[in-house]
């Protein structure tokens, strides 16, 4: 029996460290504020980018609320992504959702963040795919 429990704390700790999500008590509440405001999403410029049509624009943003210190509200123009708890971890920001959704930002500037959902194994965060959330100027 023992030897099940170190075998689960360290597939725990080996999960924590690959998906770079903040995982229990290591997590601690992150400021909301950053976050607020009007957003651009697309992938990033990158080498190998042909296209890239994006999600939202300055004219049809995304838009990221503060409802609490530690707490964002989200809505894109394909929807309403809802409520999340702003966390930090590992120099990052994981988002986690009251139903268990989690996502990872993780900031390349000022005005600038990658946002991060899980890849296909449900474990790793798929930074291949993260969309640029840039913030609209301000009018």
């Amino acid at each position: 029996m023992k030897s099940v429990r170190a075998l689960l704390a360290a597939f725990g700790f080996l999960a924590a460290c690959m998906t770079g999500a903040a995982v229990g008590e290591d997590a601690v509440p992150a400021p909301a504020a950053p976050f607020a405001g009007t957003w651009m999403i697309a992938f990033p410029d990158a080498e190998g980018v042909i296209v890239n049509v994006p999600d939202a624009d300055c004219e049809t943003p995304a838009v990221i609320d503060a409802v609490g210190e530690f707490r964002i509200h989200v809505a894109t123009p394909g929807g309403d992504m809802g409520e999340w708890d702003v966390m930090a971890f590992g120099g990052r920001n994981p988002w986690w959702a009251d139903n268990g959704q989690s996502l990872v930002a993780e900031w390349i500037s000022e005005d600038a963040f990658l946002l991060a959902d899980k890849d296909a194994s449900g474990i790793m965060s798929d930074w291949a795919n993260a969309k640029q959330w840039t913030r609209c100027p301000a009018d």
